[in-house]
Formats: structure tokens, C-alpha cells, sequence
């Protein structure tokens, strides 16, 4: 018995250390070598796609689409709402976006990753930091604006769910910020569902997996605000479609498995 239990511990901990260990290598190695391989290569713009490409690389990830879903619109000003599970979330929607998304963040992200923190912000200008804690919509829908009009990418991605929902087989409820942006502004928004990371990666779990995993993604139509009468319509109207597509998504990637 007392055997039995040392190999549990003993494995408990090589899960662990694994864990930390593809952590380190993703989000710290490679969120250096991606930045200084951009500036090799005369390519300093795409840093944050280098990063991306090399993460879902790593764990060997495999999209696979389901067979209704639409192109990712990257020839204009889009907002896309993507669902959030996993802190894996951020490079995979980087390549799922077609590396068109800009990123909101909190300033923390710049100090866990600074060399991709000031690559970006001095060609790209991709992740936009912020401090919580305002209260003036206004003055944040203009500082968005700003941000839009000296970014390379056209894109801006939003979790409306607001936080990560891990494992959960439900949407959460929407949040109504970022929305009220994009029906003041008139800005197209696209619906994007991908499931399948936690088998990959599952920080809640410290488990991690160098695949190959198979990822299911759908992306809807784009819904244009200013077809809605008001901002409750609209709001409505996205919770409808992002359930939909949520439980659609859902179903068919894990009958699958």
C-alpha cells in the first residue's frame, strides 16, 4: 500500500513538472525566440504570429471545422466573439483569427511577456493593455478608437462571457461592454466557437498533452448592428446566436470523439 502510494506521488509529480514545463517553454521560451526570430527575418510585424504558430505547433493542434462554418472576415473592422476556456485560448485564436484579432489585455500580460510586449507595441500594436477599474464607457470607447486607428490588424477579439468557462457544456452570460461598442460604432461582429483545447492543455488540471489533439471550430455569419432597432435587440440577438452556436459546436465535437 505504502508502494502504491509512492507511485502515485511520484507520478502526481511528473505531471506537474511536465506541466510547468511545456508552461515555461510556451509562454516565456517561446514568447522570447518568437520576437527575435521576427527581427532576423526583417519580419519584426509579425511577432505575435511567430508566437502563436510555434505554440500550436508545440502541442501539435489540429483544427477542423464544421462544414456550415463561414471565413473569418479580415478585410474590414470586425469585432469577433470568440467563447474562452483555457489560458491556451490566446494563441489559438491568434491562428483561428488569421492573426487579423487585436488583443485587450491587462498589464500584467506585459510583464509576464515583455519582449512580445514591446515587439508589438512598437510594430504592430496587436495587444491593447488596460487597467480595470474605469467606469467611463465613453472615454474607453474613444481610447478603442484610438487604439484601432494606429493598429495593423483590423480586427479586435472579445470574450463576451467575460471570464473562462473551462470545462462547462453552457455559454455564461453575456457581458454588455464591449458590445455597446460595437452597436455604437456600427462595427460587424462574427460569432467564433472552438472546443477541444482542454485535451491539449487544462491549467485547472496541470495537464497538458503534445497531441496530436483534434480542435472543432465554427464560425458563423457576420451580424451587422445596424440592422437591430435598438441595443437590446442586439444584445438578444447575439446570447440567441452564440448559444447556437455553442451547443452545435459542442455537439458535434464530442460525438466525434
Amino acid at each position: 500500500m505504502r508502494k502504491l502510494k509512492s507511485i502515485i506521488i511520484w507520478f502526481q509529480n511528473e505531471i506537474i513538472i511536465k506541466f510547468f514545463g511545456i508552461v515555461i517553454y510556451i509562454f516565456f521560451i517561446l514568447s522570447v525566440v518568437a520576437p527575435i526570430y521576427s527581427f532576423l527575418t526583417f519580419q519584426p510585424k509579425r511577432a505575435q504570429e511567430f508566437w502563436s504558430r510555434l505554440a500550436v505547433k508545440t502541442l501539435r493542434l489540429q483544427f477542423r471545422y464544421l462544414p456550415n462554418s463561414k471565413k473569418v472576415q479580415t478585410n474590414k473592422r470586425t469585432m469577433l466573439l470568440f467563447n474562452h476556456r483555457m489560458q491556451g485560448d490566446f494563441f489559438i485564436h491568434d491562428v483561428v483569427s488569421q492573426y487579423s484579432a487585436n488583443f485587450l489585455a491587462r498589464w500584467m500580460v506585459a510583464v509576464a511577456f515583455p519582449m512580445l510586449a514591446i515587439f508589438q507595441q512598437l510594430f504592430t500594436q496587436s495587444v491593447w493593455f488596460f487597467r480595470r477599474g474605469g467606469n467611463d464607457l465613453n472615454n474607453f470607447f474613444k481610447w478603442i478608437d484610438n487604439k484601432f486607428d494606429k493598429a495593423t490588424r483590423p480586427n479586435l477579439l472579445v470574450y463576451p462571457e467575460g471570464h473562462r468557462m473551462h470545462e462547462s457544456d453552457k455559454v455564461g452570460k453575456m457581458k454588455n461592454g464591449m458590445l455597446q461598442y460595437a452597436y455604437d460604432r456600427k462595427i460587424d461582429t462574427q460569432i467564433i466557437i472552438v472546443l477541444g483545447i482542454e485535451k491539449a492543455f487544462n491549467e485547472k488540471k496541470f495537464h497538458v498533452s503534445l497531441g496530436p489533439t483534434q480542435l472543432s471550430m465554427k464560425v458563423d455569419e457576420i451580424i451587422k448592428p445596424d440592422q437591430f432597432a435598438t441595443f437590446e435587440l442586439f444584445v438578444e440577438h447575439i446570447q440567441a446566436m452564440f448559444k447556437k452556436n455553442f451547443e452545435e459546436t459542442y455537439d458535434n465535437h464530442y460525438k466525434q470523439l
